[in-house]
């Protein structure tokens, strides 16, 4: 899932057509387009709420206090079932090391 910077590889024969120099070139993995996208990417990242991952112009808006609910929770009833069912797995070897996956019936 990515790519390979292209190689080319030039050879330099004398009169007699003996090799005297070989020089490989590489493209560099970063072009002007890749560091423009990683420089947005991390321009957008750093103006998310650390807390609430919203950007911060909306949730750190002095304009917006008083204005958010807090909705009840919900359940995640995988997890729920996941950790209901981790115990019987305690004293097996490393039961850290197992990986318990929840399937909806």
């Amino acid at each position: 899932m990515g790519w390979e910077p292209e190689e080319v590889t030039e050879h330099e024969y004398d009169e007699q057509g003996r090799l005297v120099r070989s020089v490989t070139t590489r493209e560099p993995e970063w072009d002007d387009e890749e560091r423009g996208w990683m420089l947005a990417l991390a321009a957008h990242r750093a103006s998310l709420c650390p807390h609430c991952g919203r950007p911060l112009s909306v949730c750190a808006d002095p304009e917006s206090e008083g204005q958010w609910t807090v909705p009840p929770p919900r359940r995640c009833f995988a997890t729920t079932a996941l950790r209901a069912m981790a115990p019987e797995y305690k004293d097996s070897p490393q039961p850290e090391a197992l990986l318990l996956h929840a399937e909806r019936r």
